[in-house]
């Protein structure tokens, strides 16, 4: 994820001040902020961004990292706030809209995330890291072949990009092509060992192929990354729930919707562990939430059929 402006030309930009001003000073503490995000440090990262802004509220681009360590967070309604300040104090900051395009992909606003990879475009044509992010909102609505193909057009403008190799790696993994989906996800680490998402989804493709221990080691790499997305974390639960490690598994459904209550598939995986381990009054909170959120059909059905298997009314 690109972040906008180096600490060097902030810097630059605010010296002729003097290095005692509130601005000078809002860039040494923005590219301190900087630095812990890219650390994946995002609450450090974001008591950092927010000195900087109290020194200079109108530093978009400090407004546009705090949104995107929110968004890292999984605290998705506050990294909008902040994306949306961002673009209201410099409206051609394509990274902006690239980040602002990310988080309406994660909370299901696919069309609109595509909007703003488009407007990013239209500021920053031929951005890899766009075209990317835009290929994988397109095989999040299953348009594979669109995704493909920005995918190819991210690593033609530059050879090797470590997003694009694991976010291509994810439609092979959805199309059940496992060797094709592990050979880019480990690509992309070979390019970018520190990037969090393909150990995410180095445990997701391993579990789904059978091979559990190596998803959890891939899993207990990624819950390290500023204490592990959601997914990270819902991703290791599966695991060790192959394993029959409940305990385990529990701890990581329950941390993974503590960062985000509102990821489905991890009340879905939660709900049928609690009912495995005989918490059936739990269970049913959780299975009925997946019923209620309705965005994922497939879960909703299965989440109506385990309900009715232990005699439970269920809501059409």
């Amino acid at each position: 994820m690109k972040r906008v402006l180096s600490l060097l030309a902030l810097t630059l930009a605010v010296a002729l001040t003097g290095c005692n001003s509130p601005r000078f000073q809002a860039a040494f503490v923005y590219g301190r902020g900087v630095s812990l995000l890219n650390a994946g440090k995002y609450e450090a990262a974001i008591e950092s961004f927010d000195k900087a802004l109290q020194l200079d509220s109108n530093l978009a681009v400090a407004y546009n990292d705090r949104g995107l360590a929110k968004y890292d967070l999984g605290r998705y309604t506050e990294a909008l706030v902040d994306l949306n300040a961002a673009l209201r104090k410099n409206p051609r900051l394509a990274v902006a809209y690239n980040n602002r395009g990310l988080v309406y992909d994660a909370i299901g606003l696919q069309k609109d995330a595509i909007a703003d990879f488009d407007e990013a475009l239209r500021i920053t044509p031929g951005d890899a890291m766009v075209l990317s992010n835009r290929g994988l909102t397109r095989s999040h609505m299953h348009d594979d072949d669109r995704a493909l193909s920005d995918f190819a057009a991210a690593l033609a403008a530059k050879p090797g990009y470590p997003n694009a190799l694991n976010n291509r790696g994810t439609v092979s993994l959805r199309q059940g092509d496992f060797e094709q989906a592990i050979s880019d996800f480990r690509s992309a680490l070979q390019k970018a060992p520190r990037m969090r998402e393909p150990h995410e989804n180095l445990t997701n493709a391993f579990d789904q192929s059978g091979k559990y221990d190596s998803a959890i080691v891939h899993g207990r790499i990624s819950v390290q990354f500023g204490g592990g997305s959601a997914t990270a974390h819902n991703n290791l639960g599966v695991a060790f729930r192959r394993l029959h490690q409940n305990d385990s598994a529990l701890a990581h459904f329950d941390t993974a919707l503590a960062r985000d209550p509102g990821l489905v598939v991890a009340l879905s995986n939660r709900g049928t562990m609690l009912l495995e381990v005989g918490r059936t009054a739990e269970a049913r909170r959780d299975l009925e939430a997946v019923i209620a959120d309705g965005t994922m059909p497939d879960l909703s059905e299965d989440a109506r059929v385990r309900l009715r298997a232990i005699g439970a009314r269920v809501k059409h």
